[in-house]
């Protein structure tokens, strides 16, 4: 998947309408100009139609003419925020007007991993692609780190100095050991392929909290008269499951609830096992005065024999890990989870579920605590590590455009255009910051689906970072809507944990063997394996499944790495595990 920013010098509404004024009378005199020229060269109408003010950071002296490209957003059910009216929306006009550009948006329903596969081994890259990047040695992130090793991805290091907003996302609110690493993996040989997003603008104020936790339906705690403070350990979410089972609850379609799930794929199922988790920042683990990766934790069986119990007990969705982003939402919106994982999901939900029946409105459990009796919550350090990423294909036609696009989304008037709208139409600005034109603002809270379509949904989340409007424009306490307040509220009790170190997973990369370990395990997939091991026929069988994956693991040298990170660590005061 939630910063403290200076006011934009240029957002006072004033100061701009004087620039007009001036602006306009040297427009006219060039108009003049223009008109002369046009009929020496014998250029006509037509072809001067196609020009478009190229924005604030560019001369003005440039003609750039239209063009459309394609943006993949690469993440299950990324397409939510999409607006009906993909090119036609105030937004996409207003950036079109500024820069030239309109965009054809996809998004997907399935694995993420799948469809970078399937883009980069088809060649069918879009033009612009935002998609997962937690770690250049797995998942999402090893894809695209290859396809960028293999020439399928744009090289941006020459157009950095021409873009300053972008050259500005690739360099700020990034953790330092994650930056070094992976963002410029030593593999780019010096070469520049990603655009973060979603990032912070480097103080640990500006990093958005996503409210992780397990979260129950209100009306089924009040029925059981059970507290949702009081739900913070394994033992009384289970009490609390069986409860939920034997109590003949039922969806808004009159259907019976499941106690317990997830949304697509089983996201996120880490939330019921949260009393065997830590803080941690690394693959690596302190067990039994020894430091372990994380694959050879003893917790895994008790992890596993726990959601067995959970599933074998009618107590969790048996479908749960093959939800689709629809099904999941179906479940969600009608009530029919007890409890689900994941984040708050209020998007969803304040426009389906609490509308119809806000008795139903989930309550946040525990926090749960994890195995330090501690509560489980966010685990940051200064800098993000890992996010979303924006890169542009190496076959790209026009790279300037995309790169105009997303430098003025990222610029003070576009940032302003992409959480705000239209001045004068969606809002105002007083004294510096932008507010919510009254009516405009009673529309939005009552029906997001008109914010969404008036292209206000998707920018912020897909193009732009380094960034907080929750920061740079806080919403006065009056202006809240009770979902912003609610959506506080969650964080006030899962407050973000910082560690300033260096991960110990950076270490590894210096061991020899890494190479070879990273070639053993790179068809090894645990959580899979781990997964699996949930459904196997027995408590055996499924340990088996478990010690399989682990010993797969250990064959491929994890143990010593493990030493040899412990040993590397050894020598330094600033890692972190």
């Amino acid at each position: 998947m939630p910063f403290i920013y200076k006011l934009p010098m240029e957002g006072d509404c004033r100061m701009r309408k004087n620039r007009r004024k001036s602006v306009l009378a040297m427009a006219l005199i060039a108009l003049l100009l223009l008109v002369t020229m046009t009929a020496c060269t014998g250029k006509g109408k037509e072809e001067k139609t196609g020009t478009v003010d190229p924005g604030p950071n560019k001369s003005g002296t440039e003609e750039i003419k239209p063009v459309t490209l394609t943006f993949l957003s690469a993440w299950n059910g990324g397409g939510a925020g999409f607006p009906q009216d993909q090119k036609n929306n105030p937004v996409a006009q207003k950036i079109r007007e500024k820069t030239g550009v309109t965009l054809n948006l996809e998004s997907i329903t399935t694995s993420e991993v799948e469809k970078l596969n399937t883009i980069f081994a088809s060649g069918t890259v879009p033009d612009i692609v935002n998609a997962p990047f937690w770690s250049t040695t797995g998942g999402e992130g090893q894809v695209i780190k290859k396809a960028a090793t293999e020439g399928q991805l744009l090289d941006l290091t020459p157009y950095l100095d021409k873009y300053p907003n972008i050259k500005r996302l690739v360099t700020t609110g990034i953790a330092k050991d994650f930056a070094e690493f992976d963002l410029n993996s030593p593999d780019f040989k010096g070469k520049t392929y990603l655009i973060p997003t979603e990032t912070p603008d480097g103080t640990p104020e500006s990093i958005h909290n996503w409210n992780y936790g397990l979260f129950a339906r209100g009306d089924i705690l009040k029925a059981l008269n059970v507290k949702a403070e009081d739900i913070d350990t394994q033992d009384k979410l289970y009490d609390l499951l069986v409860k939920i089972r034997d109590g003949g609850f039922k969806d808004i379609g009159g259907k019976p609830v499941i106690p317990a799930g997830t949304m697509w794929n089983g996201w996120d199922y880490g939330q019921f096992l949260a009393g065997w988790s830590d803080y941690s920042i690394s693959d690596f683990r302190k067990e039994d005065g020894k430091l372990i990766h994380w694959t050879q934790s003893k917790d895994y069986e008790a992890k596993l024999l726990y959601m067995r119990k959970l599933l074998k007990e009618g107590l969790f969705d048996l479908e749960a890990f093959n939800n689709t982003s629809t099904t999941a939402n179906e479940k969600l919106t009608t009530g029919k989870l007890a409890v689900f994982g994941a984040q708050p999901m209020l998007a969803d939900l304040q426009k389906t579920l609490y509308k119809t029946n806000p008795e139903m409105q989930y309550e946040l459990l525990g926090p749960m605590k994890n195995k330090n009796g501690e509560i489980r919550t966010q685990v940051e350090k200064p800098g993000r590590s890992g996010f979303p990423v924006l890169f542009l294909s190496a076959n790209i036609k026009d790279p300037d455009a995309a790169l105009r696009y997303i430098d003025y989304v990222n610029s003070e008037e576009g940032r302003l255009l992409a959480y705000f709208g239209i001045e004068g139409t969606h809002y105002t600005m007083q004294n510096g910051v932008p507010q919510w034109i009254p009516d405009v603002k009673k529309q939005f809270d009552e029906n997001p689906d008109l914010k969404r379509d008036a292209g206000l949904n998707f920018l912020p989340g897909r193009f732009i970072g380094a960034f907080s409007n929750e920061v740079t424009w806080p919403t006065p306490e009056d202006q809240k809507t009770k979902w912003q307040k609610l959506e506080e509220s969650f964080s006030a009790k899962m407050p973000i944990k910082i560690i300033d170190k260096v991960s110990a997973s950076y270490l590894e990369r210096e061991w020899p063997k890494y190479q070879e370990f990273i070639s053993k395990t790179s068809s090894l997939n645990f959580d899979d394996e781990f997964k699996k091991a949930f459904f196997a026929a027995s408590d055996q069988e499924a340990l088996n499944i478990l010690h399989s994956i682990q010993e797969k693991f250990r064959a491929a040298g994890v143990e010593e790495m493990a030493e040899f990170v412990a040993q590397k660590a050894a020598e330094r005061d600033d890692v972190g595990f």
